[in-house]
């Protein structure tokens, strides 16, 4: 018995046929064929020129195929190998990459409600996700997709793909639109990896219809607001000024838990305020908060789904407020809007810290879905941002975002410290040795470190891919992603690493309430993030430290002057990103060490966390001593 395979004269597409011929067998349905390790159709066809007595035969792909050169062998009975080949799957010079993708939203010629347009989708290009994903909303800028989401679907139907579990992408487009009108607009979205090429999606079209309010929902909020102002006029409390009243969203760990318990502590210990804590969720931060003496109110979550649930949950927050003797309040996050309006209508002083730094649709769309909040309730939320007595911001460039909706001298920016100031931005060898023992991080491993709870927003699986990519020039190269936990996100992680075959190079670290031995073991910090404002780990590991690598995003070039205190480069591209690896990894050692050294002494006048604690202690007392008028 013998086989021939008649190979292709060009690379092939993810789904192919292969021609041949076979001898001694009786039909060319006693032959098994597996292209790639998976088993082919095969049926009989006639296959001119072959000998006598052969039987012709077609084998096709029964899956996709990723790109490369990929085996192929012929089986007769009893599984004797008649021959082997090599199929080359890819595109052909000059030709555009082989793409597989799709858009999942807006839908064609959808009717979007809102002011805002959903695209997403999934694609691979040349087999692996693209590094960058442009999308195209008529009358809107072009927006970078946010990439390398979980898609478990595309991983079933491809699972030969390494990158088919996170192939997705999404894009949430604002479209300047007011209440009550409606726009056809194009969509278009684009899909690139360098080296490979480009692929575009056909366009299509959809319908943004804003929904304006109704009049019977706006005189319903009048008339709930003048009852509450009626419940609060017959309470007369006796304040306190140098009690501050803190709403916040949860007192599980977190970046702005943690931030907001480091203050309290400052408040409280070093400036002898008290405090009361108002949140929607418990968490263990509650037991730091009874240590310090703090009470802490357990409330419902912030009610925004109609008018009517949001003005009973406002009125009852307000009667909380104005009872609980507090001088002055203090709101944590953006999306504690209901907090904000509840304070003022207390008549406390209020200052609302803005983390945050979306656009308000983009927020809108994050917490409260497609259709955003009802208009009754937006417009609370607009209306509380220009009220308050302070917008309090930790970057200039969320400070500049929001400043539109306020007054100039209501706007402040205040920037994070940490405790890990305390190290003076250098570990000895010695520590640093001993936090490699104690993590079990090899000695003489080049370490890159990423910290942050894992999800799409901080770009873990394209730092990834881009550890993936340069891996052989490195070889001794680690990454610890510190703050996996099994959302469908971590999960997608964890299936990119498996198929990748990256365990030996990628660790996915469980969330650590304090990551500090993480931050001394390593050799280079990276933030791969596509929104933040100030992000407190790249202060902590300056303190350590640790040269920064960071995207290009709000706060993050407030911190690093690219090239002499660290590396930038722009979010959501993961070519950039490699890039970026390769400039600050080929940088000697000695030289990476001083640009660490050029970033403390750059920060150091704002690292000590007392530094905010004393700001925030101005600023509440400012407003509680002048009143609302301030």
């Amino acid at each position: 018995m013998t086989a021939f395979v008649e190979l292709p004269d060009r690379p092939v597409g993810h789904w192919f046929e292969l021609r041949g011929w076979a001898t001694g067998v009786g039909s060319a349905g006693e032959l098994v064929v597996h292209v790639a390790d998976r088993p082919a159709a095969v049926r009989e066809a006639d296959f001119p020129g072959a000998p006598e007595g052969a039987s012709g035969w077609v084998a096709a792909t029964t899956s996709a195929v990723p790109s490369g050169l990929q085996p192929v062998t012929v089986r007769g009975p009893g599984g004797a190998l008649l021959t082997t080949a090599v199929v080359e799957v890819g595109a052909a010079d000059g030709e555009g990459p082989l793409w597989l993708a799709d858009l999942d939203s807006p839908a064609a010629d959808a009717t979007v409600t809102g002011d805002l347009v959903l695209v997403s989708g999934w694609g691979l290009l040349d087999s692996r996700a693209p590094s960058l994903v442009e999308v195209y909303v008529e009358g809107s800028p072009v927006t970078r997709a946010r990439t390398r989401l979980p898609r478990p679907d595309v991983a079933a139907a491809y699972p030969d793909f390494p990158e088919a579990g996170v192939s997705g992408f999404e894009a949430r487009v604002p479209v300047d639109l007011p209440p009550g009108a409606d726009r056809r607009v194009s969509v278009r979205v684009r899909m690139s990896t360098a080296g490979v090429g480009e692929w575009s999606a056909p366009v299509r079209f959809a319908t943004v219809r804003n929904p304006a309010g109704g009049a019977s929902d706006d005189l319903l909020a009048r008339r709930l607001v003048e009852q509450t102002g009626r419940m609060l006029a017959r309470v007369e409390p006796r304040t306190d000024p140098r009690h501050v009243l803190v709403f916040t969203h949860s007192l599980a760990i977190g970046g702005g838990q943690l931030w907001l318990q480091e203050l309290l502590t400052g408040l409280v210990d070093k400036h002898d305020w008290s405090a009361t804590v108002v949140t929607p969720i418990d968490g263990p931060l509650r037991d730091d908060c009874a240590a310090l003496g703090v009470p802490v109110h357990l409330t419902s979550h912030y009610r925004t789904s109609d008018i009517a649930s949001y003005e009973g949950h406002v009125g009852e927050l307000a009667l909380l407020a104005k009872a609980s003797g507090a001088g002055v309040a203090l709101v944590n996050t953006l999306g504690a809007f209901g907090a904000a309006d509840a304070a003022k209508r207390a008549g406390l002083p209020t200052a609302w810290v803005v983390h945050e730094s979306f656009e308000l649709a983009d927020f809108s769309f994050l917490n409260w879905g497609p259709a955003g909040l009802a208009p009754a309730v937006k417009q609370r939320w607009e209306h509380s941002l220009g009220e308050v007595d302070r917008l309090l911001f930790v970057a200039d460039a969320t400070r500049e975002m929001f400043a539109p909706r306020s007054r100039p001298h209501r706007c402040r920016t205040i920037r994070y410290g940490t405790p890990m100031v305390r190290f003076g931005g250098r570990i000895s060898e010695h520590r640093r040795r001993e936090a490699r023992a104690e993590l079990g991080v090899p000695q003489d491993a080049l370490l890159l470190l990423n910290v942050g709870v894992v999800e799409p927003r901080k770009g873990q699986a394209a730092l990834i891919a881009a550890v993936g990519r340069i891996r052989r020039l490195f070889p001794d190269l680690r990454l610890a992603v510190v703050g996996q936990h099994p959302t469908p996100y971590g999960l997608a992680l964890d299936e990119l690493v498996e198929r990748g075959d990256l365990a030996d190079a990628v660790r996915l670290v469980p969330i650590q309430r304090d990551p500090t031995p993480w931050f001394h073991a390593a050799d280079l910090f990276v933030n791969s993030s596509d929104v933040e404002s100030l992000p407190r780990s790249i202060l902590e590991a300056v303190c350590c430290g640790l040269p920064v690598l960071a995207s290009d995003v709000f706060g993050a070039r407030e911190m690093i002057d690219d090239g002499a205190t660290g590396w930038l480069f722009e979010p959501n591209d993961v070519d950039a990103l490699t890039v970026a690896l390769l400039r600050a990894l080929e940088t000697p050692r000695d030289r990476r060490r001083e640009v660490a050294e050029a970033a403390f002494a750059r920060l150091r006048d704002w690292l000590d966390p007392t530094g905010y604690a004393d700001e925030y202690s101005e600023v509440l007392s400012t407003i509680a001593t002048q009143g609302t008028t301030a």
